[in-house]
């Protein structure tokens, strides 16, 4: 039987995690062949993966995980060899069965060091037939001391038979507030960066974590996307007709320079407009406190009206480029459309 896991660990998580639930199974040692983490995308199920790889294979005594064992540093750093995870392939859409069969001969042998394997798929959901059915397999005969975590946003598109041999744990979707507490409390950052970041995130922890430079990746050095984007975006909101265009597409032209990082800014650029539409009312509550001067301006210039109307020419091109529109085409419509007014 494994201890329990250790109290620092537990601030660590977010309170919305399921962490009594695998806190049982971390202390029963019956440790399912498959687990299903099912929630809204940017609920922590990466994170609580790697939590629960940890407090399966730590090596203290007591208190597991202790995050300063061997095993724990190492998949805490994302470097033990035996903790896999699994995606969508570059610039690809689904997980296909070339991917699962990898993965088959991967775990085909004995694990290098782990007491438990963990193949971690994450967007389990994203997986085509073909691949389900590799997949299928394997869960009917895993290997030994080896489980997987399928984490995903949807069950729907997954096969039953898949279903039936998971463990569910739910996840569910954690309130801004708490994501700030998180930031403040387990990474350290100040109370002001915080609540920008998880205003701008809203309840995507993983996209909180990443625009902090936290679980970077790919993610652009948003400390230096953001100030520069919100500044683009009034100031061709404030410039005379005969400039607003050719700004506007200069600043598209910019943003479409590099794809990678239109999410993270479509996301800032919600706040924008979402600020500008509440500042009347709740100056208080606006993410880019920063940013409140030159609001009050842009507010004083414009109609209510015509902010309702941005706001609906936002939706609009998140719609088209989510429906893979050309992203360059797209964008500059946007900001033409934002620029012309009278």
């Amino acid at each position: 039987m494994h201890p329990a896991p250790s109290e620092t660990d537990r601030e660590a998580l977010p309170s919305a995690l399921p962490f009594s639930e695998l806190t049982h199974i971390v202390q029963t040692g019956r440790i399912p062949n498959a687990l299903l983490f099912y929630g809204p995308r940017g609920t922590g199920k990466k994170q609580a993966a790697l939590f629960f790889a940890k407090a399966c294979n730590c090596r203290a005594d007591t208190d597991r995980p202790c995050n300063i064992c061997a095993s724990c540093k190492k998949i805490s750093a994302g470097m033990h060899p035996d903790m896999i995870f699994l995606g969508p392939a570059e610039n690809k859409k689904r997980i296909t069965i070339s991917q699962i069969r990898d993965i088959g001969r991967i775990i085909s042998s004995r694990a290098n060091e782990a007491a438990f394997r963990m193949v971690c798929i994450l967007h389990a959901d994203l997986m085509n037939p073909q691949a389900q059915n590799a997949l299928l397999k394997m869960l009917e005969e895993p290997p030994h001391r080896t489980f997987f975590i399928l984490a995903a946003a949807h069950t729907t598109p997954l096969l039953s038979t898949i279903l039936s041999r998971c463990r569910r744990i739910d996840f569910q979707a954690l309130a801004a507030l708490e994501i700030k507490k998180i930031l403040c409390a387990q990474y350290g950052l100040d109370p002001g960066t915080a609540a920008i970041i998880s205003g701008t995130a809203g309840s995507d922890l993983d996209q909180a974590l990443r625009l902090s430079g936290l679980n970077r990746g790919d993610a652009p050095d948003w400390m230096m996307l953001r100030p520069w984007l919100i500044k683009g975006v009034c100031g061709f909101l404030t410039e005379p007709q005969h400039q607003r265009v050719f700004k506007s597409l200069d600043l598209s032209r910019l943003l479409s320079a590099r794809p990678e990082y239109i999410h993270d800014a479509m996301t800032v650029i919600r706040t924008v407009f979402r600020d500008f539409c509440i500042l009347k009312y709740m100056p208080d509550k606006i993410v880019n406190l920063d940013f409140l001067s030159a609001f009050k301006d842009i507010s004083a210039m414009h109609s209510y009206a015509r902010m309702l109307t941005w706001m609906t020419l936002f939706h609009e091109t998140e719609k088209r480029l989510e429906s893979n529109s050309g992203t360059r085409l797209t964008i500059d419509r946007f900001f033409l459309s934002l620029s012309v007014f009278e």
